[in-house]
């Protein structure tokens, strides 16, 4: 090969690089936590949780069983818990017999109905402490001699936690946005497409997510789904954002997608009168727009 040939080679080879760097890399991170530690007043003395969930309920999302351990006052030891984090708030037991600890952890009990194996775990017996605690992070202690209130410095009673970014990184250039400021899920969130021009940068994402926590309720097995358009400026800093819902079991709502000839996606969605509402998805500047429903 000749140098005017290694030469074009070598240029294409830069162009190619440099537009890569060019790129930014845009992607959705989403993450759990799955323990915490709570301090507040138990009585008159300083109260130390450390939780941790041990094993999610087989009929509703957001109640677990909980394992972990206390400490009060300027103890140094730490005392062995397990609980139930429903949706009332938290029942934590000490047992010395191990066995209804265990059956709580996994959720052993084989009640007829989901609600009242729930209740069961909430009332058992052969306890030697039992920590009780409402959503406002305030409750009550008791053991075999008496009772004393306590109150939580942090009343967030999830253990269990769910977080979903938006990741834009180019070169040293990073941001995140917390996309449940836009009224989607903590899970189940993705990056359609994006688009970049002289005014900054379009994303378009998608979200899909269960309905209801209860599984066993009505729309337990349904789920939520649409579109959010969000619109930054060249320093990623938001301008506005739009969301479009798509199909949703609590608004008895459905839809269908087609693509046109021009590649732009044609979406119908039927409300629950049973009325059909049509949108046209532009490829290029990825918004939409009402349009007939013969579009």
């Amino acid at each position: 090969m000749n140098t005017r040939g290694r030469s074009v080679i070598a240029l294409l080879m830069l162009l190619l690089t440099a537009v890569s760097v060019a790129q930014p890399r845009i992607q959705v991170r989403e993450w759990d936590t799955r323990e915490r530690l709570y301090r507040g007043e138990l009585g008159d003395m300083p109260l130390t949780l450390m939780l941790r969930v041990h094993e999610f309920s087989p009929g509703h999302r957001d109640i677990y069983s909980l394992s972990g351990a206390y400490r009060r006052g300027d103890s140094r030891a730490w005392v062995p818990l397990v609980g139930l984090r429903d949706t009332d708030g938290w029942a934590l037991y000490r047992f010395d017999n191990p066995t209804p600890g265990r059956e709580l952890l996994d959720f052993a009990y084989e009640g007829s109905r989901f609600w009242d194996s729930i209740a069961y775990y909430r009332a058992l017996t052969g306890w030697t402490e039992r920590f009780e605690i409402n959503h406002e992070g305030t409750g009550i202690w008791r053991d075999e001699e008496g009772t004393a209130a306590l109150r939580l410095y942090n009343p967030d009673l999830s253990v269990y936690r769910r977080y979903s970014f938006l990741h834009l990184q180019d070169g040293e250039r990073e941001r995140e946005l917390d996309l449940t400021a836009f009224d989607m899920p903590a899970a189940g969130n993705e990056v359609l497409e994006w688009r970049e021009d002289g005014q900054g940068l379009v994303v378009l994402l998608g979200y899909q997510h269960p309905s209801r926590p209860y599984a066993l309720g009505m729309c337990g097995a349904g789920d939520e789904s649409g579109l959010v358009r969000l619109r930054l400026d060249t320093q990623w800093r938001l301008l506005d954002w739009r969301t479009l819902t798509l199909d949703s079991c609590l608004k008895n709502q459905i839809s269908e997608r087609t693509v046109t000839r021009d590649g732009d996606y044609h979406y119908r969605v039927q409300d629950s009168d049973g009325r059909w509402h049509a949108w046209l998805l532009d490829q290029e500047t990825l918004d939409w727009k009402p349009v007939d429903d013969d579009a």
